[in-house]
């Protein structure tokens, strides 16, 4: 009864969590949440982050597990259930509570991801031996090897490779995918018992589908070395509020990975208001909004905050007419200047 009502209460909190963007939640009282693509990927804001936790975000092409594989493919990844791809690839580690198990995180996972109109297409236990295409119960360390080097995972310190990490005892996988439309989501999970550490979760994400924002990163890099500024349109907030929404999810990562790819870069982020309002009202609202930005960069995507610096013109510096609707949603911007 008690191991039930925990999963209840593990479940609803997860579910709880799902729905806000990362960057604009409430801090929970068992982490800080951490901006992640795509936004399943909030669904482990209540977990612990480890320590220097990598979170790599970049368009690239990689390989996901979608069903049984055979333990002897680590270093050619072959087979019907390994899957090519190439898109926006998202690779993010997470630590739950110790008490809570594999099996309750991956259960918790799955129904999320139904609720957020995933597709559950594999779910597998190495202990069960439903991961392996020879049918066989193995350790969990066999799934970690398989999503270890060569297949690009990152290393997590202090432990180093991933396979590290995945002991003798079981390990769980899911894969989910979501078509929408224009482009779809994949998503790996694999979910690990660590011995008095709580489970960790190894995620791997592509969005397939979406153009290589690399291009766009290098079209604001040559504005900004041209003495321009860079008016960043697709950063939405909340009426007269500071707190990002979520489809500026994307106009984010492609000022994340500009910043990685030129690592002496470093920026000025300045908050632009209409006319509505008082002066002073105004003028506090812009710094916010600036000041958001750089928060969602710093703590999204590991930015050396010494890179960003924020700042406010409130309503001082229009663009268009503040006497039309077209012309306040103008002047309403966030723009980007070489420091």
């Amino acid at each position: 009864m008690k191991a039930a009502l925990r999963s209840m209460v593990l479940t609803a909190g997860l579910l709880a969590n799902l729905a806000l963007p990362a960057w604009s939640q409430p801090t929970p009282t068992l982490a800080t949440p951490t901006f992640a693509t795509p936004a399943l990927l909030d669904f482990f804001s209540i977990a612990t982050p480890t320590q220097s936790t990598p979170r790599i975000d970049n368009f690239d092409e990689t390989w996901l597990i979608t069903g049984p594989i055979s333990e002897f493919t680590s270093n050619i990844m072959k087979g019907p259930s390994w899957l090519q791809l190439e898109g926006k690839v998202v690779y993010a580690y997470y630590r739950f509570q110790p008490g809570d198990n594999a099996l309750q995180v991956q259960r918790a996972f799955e129904k999320a991801a139904e609720e957020a109109g995933y597709a559950v297409s594999f779910s597998c236990s190495t202990q069960k031996g439903d991961c392996f295409s020879e049918g066989k119960p193995l350790s969990g360390v066999s799934l970690g090897i398989l999503l270890d080097k060569p297949t690009d995972m990152p290393a997590l310190e202090p432990l180093g490779i991933v396979r590290n990490y995945f002991y003798v005892g079981g390990a769980r996988l899911t894969y989910v995918t979501k078509d929408e439309g224009s482009s779809v989501t994949h998503m790996q999970v694999a979910f690990a018992d660590t011995p008095e550490k709580g489970v960790m979760a190894v995620t791997k994400s592509v969005i397939t589908g979406t153009p290589p924002e690399l291009s766009k990163a290098s079209s604001m890099h040559s504005k900004l070395l041209a003495g321009e500024s860079v008016s960043l349109d697709n950063l939405l907030f909340d009426t007269d509020s500071a707190i990002l929404l979520p489809p500026s999810r994307d106009q984010l990562f492609e000022i994340a990975m500009m910043l990685r790819e030129n690592p002496a870069l470093k920026l000025q982020i300045i908050g632009h208001t209409d006319s509505d309002g008082g002066r002073e009202h105004n003028q506090g609202l812009s710094e916010r909004r600036a000041a958001a930005v750089v928060d969602a960069l710093a703590n999204g995507f590991d930015i050396e905050a010494g890179r960003l610096t924020s700042s406010g013109r409130g309503m001082d510096a229009p663009v268009a007419s503040n006497a039309t609707a077209d012309g306040k949603a103008k002047n309403r911007r966030v723009e980007l200047k070489l420091q």
